[in-house]
């Protein structure tokens, strides 16, 4: 995901973090601590280490509890009535500008976290030469490569700049180009 510029004012407030969980935990079901750190640092909202320490608080207090995903062995945060409560409490606390960039944030991520269970990406340079973007689609049984595209160019820049228009939408790009080759 691109990183968007810094954010004006780091989060530093254990009440405030803490709140800011709990609307996360609230508005999107289920996500893992990796999740959530990449929601909350993507623009430097919040510190790695003030996030680990508030999720241990948000567990202290009974908030929030691990729980492992039903698809998955995978364990994740769920919000608990307590945090429900916190939140309804708190909410007012963070600003209709940090809620509206977690929300977006979060739907990214999750979009993206959803996509590499079924896809490989990256930028490489072939031969010291051209600058690819690669993206291999994964057969969701056993991880072979089922299609992959290639996108080549003369800088690693060039290349960079595919990578972050496929990760905006994958989606459209994928049926977009699915579609040149089918009627």
């Amino acid at each position: 995901m691109k990183r968007p510029q810094k954010s004006e004012a780091v989060i530093t407030d254990e009440a405030k973090i803490i709140t800011l969980i709990c609307f996360l935990l609230k508005n999107f079901s289920g996500l893992n601590e990796s999740l959530l750190l990449e929601i909350v640092t993507v623009d430097e909202l919040v510190s790695q280490f003030s996030l680990s320490d508030a999720l241990t608080v948000i567990e202290n207090k009974g908030l929030a509890h691990l729980s492992a995903k039903s698809a998955s062995k995978e364990k994740a945060y769920v919000i608990k009535p307590a945090g429900e409560e916190w939140l309804s409490q708190f909410e007012g606390t963070l600003s209709a500008e940090v809620r509206r960039r977690l929300i977006k944030t979060g739907r990214q991520a999750i979009k993206l976290s959803d996509l590499k269970k079924t896809a490989k990406w990256g930028v490489v340079q072939e031969n010291g030469q051209a600058w690819v973007f690669f993206v291999n689609f994964l057969n969701e049984i056993d991880g072979t490569c089922i299609m992959e595209i290639r996108i080549h160019s003369k800088s690693r820049d060039g290349a960079i700049i595919a990578q972050e228009k496929f990760l905006k939408n994958p989606v459209d790009i994928l049926s977009n180009t699915i579609g040149n080759f089918i009627g």
